[in-house]
């Protein structure tokens, strides 16, 4: 196609959201045909709603989407300004002063000022005293409205079989941590993860909802 900032280069589709928004969400198609597509076709978090709720690529969601012709190099701008952004990115969680936590919730502050509140789930802790892991819905320090939801990574893991999801306590390392940690937040859909440490190990938890403080 021709592009009237870049010239002559290959074709791309994104829906009319992408196209002249920005923060909106990215999504994409997958073609079997060519996995490895440098630009496969894409659009935004509202047009994946209305596409998820008619079920399919209907004339109805098709012209919501009112798809737009733009080249490689475009297209990747306009990745890179809808993309939502991982939380420990955008809000900068590694850069504050002083964490505290309180009931089901993380609060990050500068200079005594809460800036990120973050709503969490435990997921749990490995002793560097023991070289184990415990499961967080196996201890009873933590309150079960912070770690009732790791009961269905458990349930994930007796149907699948998998031991490290099923059993509560086990040898483990530092990354194994990091491990669960992430399987948890894939299967719960969590937002991010973060450790804190303690004087026998890490605890790990996923953040469910991360916002500024008001």
């Amino acid at each position: 196609m021709a592009c009237e900032s870049h010239g002559n280069l290959q074709a791309a589709f994104v829906c009319q959201h992408l196209f002249s928004g920005s923060g909106r969400g990215f999504n994409w198609a997958e073609d079997p045909d060519d996995p490895d597509a440098r630009c496969p076709d894409a659009w935004c978090n509202a047009c994946e709603a209305i596409w998820q709720e008619e079920g399919e690529w209907n004339e109805h969601a098709m012209a919501f989407a009112d798809i737009k012709v733009v080249c490689v190099l475009c297209y990747e701008s306009i990745r890179e300004r809808n993309w939502v952004k991982d939380p420990g990115e955008e809000f900068q969680i590694g850069s504050y002063e002083r964490w505290d936590q309180g009931t089901g919730q993380l609060v990050f502050s500068n200079g005594g000022r809460p800036r990120v509140i973050a709503d969490i789930a435990f997921v749990g802790s490995v002793s560097t005293k023991t070289n184990t892991w415990l499961w967080s819905w196996a201890n009873s320090s933590h309150l079960e409205t912070a770690k009732a939801t790791m009961r269905e990574v458990r349930a994930y893991g007796e149907k699948h079989r998998l031991l490290k999801l099923a059993g509560a306590h086990w040898s483990a390392t530092d990354q194994d941590g990091w491990q669960m940690t992430a399987i948890a937040a894939l299967l719960l859909g969590a937002v991010g993860a973060y450790r804190t440490p303690s004087d026998y190990g890490f605890t790990f938890m996923v953040m469910t909802r991360v916002s500024w403080a008001q």
